[in-house]
């Protein structure tokens, strides 16, 4: 099934048999296979972060209204917070512990019940947030490294990784024993815990925008560079160890996602083309063609069968993948 949703994508996600399409001017997308999608105003201008509410049911959108709002699949919208004149620019929630945490400026808010509880200041601006698997840990990048904290703890000090430089987002592995950043310089950058050892994985030509984690942990997709990038994090990670490379094109992979439950991987790229690679035998098939503005969006269902998904210019597809 074939999208034209008017204007850029931004993000995807599902929530049972429908596909949630945040775009850019505002809007949210809501799509099923061989159904016409129908269309939510969500803000009053630019949607700038998405995440899946911990209920499941809906999805969370941050604007540069400073409304924080979420969608469900019937169309409904629901403000959880207003902070007029803000950006939200950051978004991160977990099932396991029914937080959500949102990114103001140098401020990560942390809301439980759909209320503010308390927040965290920084440094400087926040360059991405992170909850691991449980919701407790949060890990916040920002100028310099990442801090870490236990999210309901509003006195939490934290705990400061450091390295010089920018820190424009940052991804937590599944047990928390991993935390990975991209950096300004075209690199990622970690921290293996509790020993704080350094990690330094380089060779992309342009900035990670992307990060998935197989449904194990054992492996980190990356985008970045004209193939997915995939990192080992068995043992003792990365340090010393190739990466795989995934499906070369003559154009930059945008979007990566494992699915949810097979070591399959679906990769956007500038050029528009989707493409499902399997990391085992470094194979791979295409989903969509060439020819379209870079993949925004890119995702599974929870059951695996479909991926929804959608790009710069506006257009997409859901596809049995």
């Amino acid at each position: 099934m074939k999208l034209d949703l008017g204007a850029a994508a931004v993000s995807a996600h599902w929530i049972g048999a429908h596909a949630l399409i945040a775009i850019g001017d505002g809007r949210v997308a809501i799509a099923s296979p061989d159904v016409e999608p129908r269309f939510v105003a969500a803000h009053d201008g630019a949607i700038l972060s998405t995440a899946l509410h911990p209920n499941g049911a809906r999805v969370l959108t941050g604007g540069d209204d400073g409304k924080l709002c979420a969608i469900a699949p019937d169309g409904a919208v629901s403000e959880l917070a207003n902070y007029k004149g803000k950006w939200i620019h950051q978004l991160a929630a977990s099932s396991a512990s029914g937080l959500i945490v949102a990114a103001i400026g140098k401020d990560a808010i942390v809301l439980q019940n759909g209320a503010e509880t308390h927040r965290f200041t920084h440094p400087s601006s926040i360059g991405g947030l992170a909850l691991e698997q449980k919701g407790r840990r949060l890990a916040v990048a920002h100028y310099g490294g990442v801090t870490l904290r236990y999210a309901l703890a509003a006195d939490d000090k934290g705990v400061a990784l450091n390295w010089k430089g920018s820190h424009l987002s940052v991804t937590l592995a599944p047990d928390a024993s991993y935390v990975i950043t991209a950096m300004q310089e075209n690199e990622l950058h970690g921290w293996r815990l509790p020993d704080k050892t350094d990690l330094r994985m380089s060779g992309y030509a342009a900035k990670t925008r992307s990060f998935s984690w197989d449904k194990r942990g054992r492996w980190l997709a990356t985008s970045g560079a004209d193939r997915a990038v995939i990192w080992p994090f068995s043992g003792k990670g990365p340090q010393g160890r190739e990466a795989i490379q995934l499906a070369p094109r003559q154009a930059l992979v945008t979007r990566v996602a494992f699915h949810p439950s097979e070591e399959r991987l679906a990769i956007g790229y500038a050029d528009g083309a989707v493409l499902v690679a399997q990391p085992a035998n470094q194979s791979h098939f295409e989903i969509a063609p060439p020819g379209g503005a870079p993949i925004n969006a890119l995702a599974w269902e929870a059951q695996g069968a479909r991926l929804a998904f959608a790009d710069d210019a506006g257009y997409g597809a859901i596809v049995s993948a």
